[in-house]
């Protein structure tokens, strides 16, 4: 049970020094590195109207995006993103009390609710961030969703309907980059898991010591994002920070934990955090896709061979969930061999 808390975007109007438990360990918190000419790449999808020769293109650039970036930003996609941003915005502008009508009830996004604190673990750090979660796939509670804005209702139902399209769509390119029938990891997945988590990261009076996202790697399988023109998420890769800048109504997709394990590390999750800063809130949308939570997940067999030897064992997507609720989201989410703080259950010894 979730205890009451103040949210973030209150305490920002008034302090002028961070409290306390929302300081961050010197060295989480993050540091912009820059490298010219380095960005995240950009695939223009020509609204889904392909030649069998873009076709091949889209193909080409997601697999190599996914397997070097595990991160990039689809263009010409058909979606419209300026509804969903408008009444989003609008509700995080209600007064306080409207907004607390409706406060999670529960850590770790397992219903829907308007909150700050992910993690139930004791010595986590609080982020610089409040957000609205919503369950959007296989059920929709629509009664617990906010009456105010008006249209936030419809409107954010359907961007979760037309995230679900774009997500098989481009689960189709990236089995296809594999060499897998199209709807081969639409078919891994199952009945989708989907939710969409709104975040707005108010101004701080002093960002450089505070986190608005921790290093982390997503949990689920493939995520979907919008960002406002607030450049903030940052994507590690090469052991350089790369800001992913926003590019007006683009949307930016990465690899999650799933498609790694289910690609047999042939896809990349990728390591990314956010930055806040001291002016201009920042708000973005993101869609999880995943599997139910009593569903195993394993390697393809199709992508194990001789050259490609099995990297992960077989794990119960719910167990995985629990283990990031307990801990908050750090690293690469308990995948990243290198990680102190992986379960060994997810990955094979090594030889």
């Amino acid at each position: 049970m979730v205890t009451e808390f103040v949210p973030v975007q209150e305490l920002s109007k008034s302090l002028k020094a961070v409290p306390k438990n929302y300081i961050a360990p010197e060295d989480k918190v993050p540091v912009v590195t820059r490298e010219p000419g380095k960005s995240v790449p950009v695939v223009d999808l020509c609204d889904f109207n392909l030649s069998p020769e873009q076709h091949e293109r889209v193909v080409r650039e997601i697999a190599s995006a996914s397997s070097e970036w595990g991160f990039f930003q689809v263009i010409n996609h058909g979606i419209d993103v300026t509804k969903p941003q408008k009444v989003s915005r609008e509700f995080f502008e209600l007064p306080k009390e409207e907004k607390l009508k409706y406060a999670a009830k529960e850590y770790g996004f397992k219903s829907d609710g308007y909150g700050s604190k992910i993690s139930n673990a004791a010595d986590a750090v609080q982020l610089w961030r409040d957000y609205f979660f919503l369950c959007t796939s296989p059920k929709r509670n629509l009664d617990s969703w906010p009456a105010q804005p008006l249209q936030y209702k419809e409107v954010m139902s359907g961007l979760s309907d037309d995230f679900l399209m774009l997500t098989r769509k481009i689960l189709g390119f990236l089995s296809e980059g594999v060499g897998l029938p199209t709807d081969y990891f639409e078919k891994c997945f199952g009945v989708p898991n989907q939710s969409i988590l709104t975040n707005y990261y108010p101004g701080c009076p002093e960002p450089d010591k505070v986190l608005g996202i921790e290093p982390h790697s997503d949990f689920g399988g493939l995520t979907l994002l919008l960002q406002d023109g607030v450049p903030g998420l940052q994507v590690l890769q090469n052991n350089t920070w790369v800001v992913v800048e926003p590019i007006p109504g683009a949307i930016t997709i990465n690899i999650s934990d799933l498609l790694e394990l289910m690609s047999n590390g042939r896809y990349q999750s990728v390591i990314h955090r956010v930055k806040v800063n001291a002016s201009r809130p920042r708000m973005s949308i993101a869609s999880n896709y995943s599997c139910l939570f009593d569903s195993t997940v394993a390697p393809a067999p199709e992508l194990i061979d001789e050259d490609h030897p099995q990297l992960y064992k077989p794990v119960k997507f719910g167990d995985y969930v629990q283990e990031v609720v307990k801990k908050g989201p750090t690293g690469k989410a308990y995948m990243f061999i290198n990680h102190d703080s992986k379960p060994e259950y997810m990955l094979l010894p090594k030889h």
